[in-house]
């Protein structure tokens, strides 16, 4: 009984080698081109999986509340926001697209009037801003709970978020973040209006 011990696939193309050689050049040639593919393809596979484990983000972005202001003036419900966005990778740029804010006011649904800004962020911080508005009518909080009373500013904001490391760019990733920001009530508000703002706060942030 004897053992094998070369490999089937190599000896198959030595065999190829050694009958084009014996046969003639020009299949001699085409061997040789053969292999140099093989390793060429081997090499830039090997290549872009080492650049990839190295450049490749490891962590998602991060947002916070970096400030906000709420207004019930009459039947309008409005608030301002800034929100600002960290992105931790040092080598990756994030870059986000149909970015849309919404959110609640005290139980009033608020919506932004157009999609927000497109924006492609290194390993920095960036600011998102956003005006938020109720529909014509809408219920007052201050009708119901009259009063200096702390309310619940909440803000989503949903778009796409995709990577780029250097020439390459990811698929499409869904991004959402959710704010909750608790409104201290202000003593400028004019008469039959209600005011709050509230600083820096921490969202939750969910890529798919």
């Amino acid at each position: 009984m004897s053992l094998i011990t070369d490999d089937p696939e190599q000896q198959s193309l030595g065999d190829c080698c050694s009958r084009s050689r014996s046969s003639s050049s020009a299949g001699g040639k085409h061997c040789h081109r053969r292999r140099a593919a093989i390793a060429v393809s081997s090499t830039t596979v090997a290549l872009a999986l080492i650049l990839w484990l190295t450049l490749r983000p490891l962590s998602s972005p991060r947002f916070s509340l970096l400030a906000a202001t709420a207004m019930v003036a009459g039947n309008n419900t409005s608030a301002a926001i800034i929100v600002t966005a960290h992105n931790p990778n040092a080598r990756a740029t994030a870059l986000y697209g149909q970015l849309r804010a919404s959110g609640s006011y005290a139980g009033v649904p608020l919506a932004a009037g157009a999609p927000l800004q497109a924006l492609e962020q290194p390993s920095d911080d960036a600011v998102f801003s956003a005006a938020l508005t109720s529909a014509a009518w809408s219920w007052r909080p201050s009708s119901a709970a009259p009063g200096m009373l702390v309310l619940l500013l909440r803000v989503r904001v949903e778009g796409q978020l995709r990577w780029k490391v250097a020439a390459w760019v990811s698929g499409r990733h869904g991004l959402t973040v959710e704010c909750v920001a608790a409104m201290v009530p202000s003593s400028s508000a004019g008469p039959g209006q209600q005011q709050g703002s509230s600083s820096h706060s921490q969202c939750a942030t969910h890529v798919l």
